[in-house]
Order: structure tokens, then sequence, then C-alpha cells
């Protein structure tokens, strides 16, 4: 039976603790080409090179029982007054169900908050991964 999935579920961790859950996100991947052309080959020659994703993400805008914002140390990384960041990358999971998942290490380089009236403040995230993808089960059945 067919199946279609939303992208319903998701949650942003910073040191293995659970910081937000995302509203919607996407991600992109690329990869390089290198070209492998000898000088004698009639034609170009490539092969697969570095791998890079980007994505975005919506995050809901919340404090803990404790009234903690969560993604207080995430977002201080990026809307700040000084100059380097304290926390340089995150963990983010991202998933369509179980066992269809993305996670991996990622620096956050945007943050745009918004408030609208009768509505959760959400903060839109861009990032980039560094690294390779540490989880990739999107294909697994």
């Amino acid at each position: 039976m067919a199946k279609h999935f939303t992208g319903s579920d998701g949650a942003l961790y910073v040191g293995g603790t659970r910081i937000a859950k995302v509203r919607n996100w996407s991600i992109s991947g690329s990869v390089e080409t290198l070209n492998v052309t000898r000088t004698d080959d009639t034609a170009s020659k490539f092969i697969y090179g570095r791998q890079s994703y980007s994505g975005s993400c919506t995050a809901l805008y919340y404090e803990d029982d404790a009234s903690a914002l969560e993604m207080s140390a995430l977002l201080s990384n990026i809307i700040r007054t000084s100059g380097t960041s304290a926390t340089a990358t995150a963990t983010l999971l991202l998933e369509l169900a179980s066992n269809r998942q993305l996670q991996a290490t990622v620096l956050f380089t945007q943050a745009d908050i918004s408030a609208t009236t009768g509505d959760i403040v959400s903060v839109n995230l861009s990032f980039v991964v560094t690294g390779n993808l540490t989880v990739a089960t999107m294909g697994a059945a």
C-alpha cells in the first residue's frame, strides 16, 4: 500500500538536549565534481568529490516550566552584541517518521524571529552542515 509522508516531526538538539520543536524544515544536498580528464582523453571525465548540505527550519520559540528560554544559547550564537559565538555547533535531527531521519552537526547562520498576533512566536533558522550527515535513513525501508 502506498504511503505519503508529511514533515510533521522534527526536533532541535544542542548538546544532546532537545531545545525546540521544529515546525517545518528543508535540506539541500550537493556534491562537487572533480575533473579527472587526462591530456590524451577525447572527452571530459568527472568523479564525485566533496558533498555539502544546507537548509532551513522553523523552530517554535518558548520557555520551559522554569521560565528558561531553551533556545537562548543557540540564538546568542547569531544575535549577539559581541565577537565570536560561545557554542560552535548544534545537532539537528529532522524526521519524517521514526525510521526516516536525517541528523547532522550544523552551524546556524541566520535567525529570523517572527511574532504574529494569535500565533506561536517562531524562529526561522538557516544552517550549514559541518562534516558528514551522522544519520541518513530517508531511503530506508
